[in-house]
């Protein structure tokens, strides 16, 4: 089975999660609840590690509580990388789906175009954002990022939907971005801002699963790097903490019909 064809499955699981559990819920089924800010699952507390943060940060309360609910989402990016973003982020899923929808309608692609030293470029942006928002929440005692959590605001809302039948204004933050995506830059928002993507890529672990190149020579097509949606070289940059291990290069890479020539490795 081709990587996108598997992730493609997931996503559209997890989009049909975020509506089934508040309608199991109104059934007074509570074995799973909550949105992808936190979420209960039986005993088992798994929280987004952001939001965890933000929390100790502001009440300047260590809870050890707290810190075992993010034991599984930081394992998860150890071992796997940020596949969070790729795999399940419902944000991440529809961004996706307008981008198919330019490419039905043939119109222009706003997908920049691979340029030495960008990764580190948008990296920089990154980290920025996240460090100004953390000492934002610091000073003003409240979670600020949370706010702006895009994969949370989505889950919520559809949580708010099912439960009351109505949408919040927080809806309009994530419709701009939206917006933002489809007429201007594709990948926007996860490139350049995203807070709970930017902490989640420091757990990139050493050992942990990563693009890799297998063989020294290649067609050069460069297919890999047109393909990429963090605007990589995946052939030398699969271990930087932009690539989201969604798999689109390897899928793409012709080379690979005859011999591995980039693939997961861990």
């Amino acid at each position: 089975m081709k990587i996108r064809k598997l992730r493609k499955t997931t996503q559209i699981l997890t989009m049909l999660a975020i509506f089934i559990i508040p309608m199991i819920n109104l059934l007074e089924i509570y074995f799973i609840k909550g949105t992808f800010y936190s979420m209960d699952i039986g005993d088992l507390a798994i929280s987004d590690p952001l939001a965890i943060f933000q929390i100790l940060l502001s009440s300047k309360i260590f809870n050890i509580t707290m810190l075992a609910a993010i034991f599984i989402p930081v394992l998860l990016m150890l071992l796997l990388g940020r596949v969070w973003c790729s795999f399940f982020c419902p944000y991440y899923t529809i961004v996706e789906f307008l981008a198919w929808i330019r490419k039905k309608l043939k119109l222009k692609s706003i997908k920049p175009k691979y340029k030495k030293g960008d990764p580190s470029r948008s990296n920089t942006i990154r980290f920025i954002f996240l460090i100004s928002g953390l000492v934002l929440t610091g000073i003003a005692g409240i979670p600020i990022l949370n706010l702006i959590l895009t994969h949370g605001i989505i889950s919520s809302q559809a949580l708010i939907l099912v439960k009351f039948g109505y949408l919040t204004f927080e809806i309009v933050f994530v419709i701009l971005l939206l917006l933002i995506e489809f007429f201007l830059i594709d990948k926007f928002w996860c490139k350049f801002l995203c807070p709970s993507g930017t902490l989640l890529s420091l757990f990139k672990f050493k050992k942990g699963m990563r693009v890799k190149k297998q063989v020294s020579e290649c067609s050069s097509c460069n297919m890999c790097i047109t393909v990429c949606p963090m605007g990589l070289d995946p052939q030398t940059e699969g271990d930087n903490i932009l690539c989201n291990n969604c798999g689109d290069c390897i899928d793409a890479c012709p080379d690979n019909k005859k011999i591995k020539t980039l693939k997961f490795k861990i």
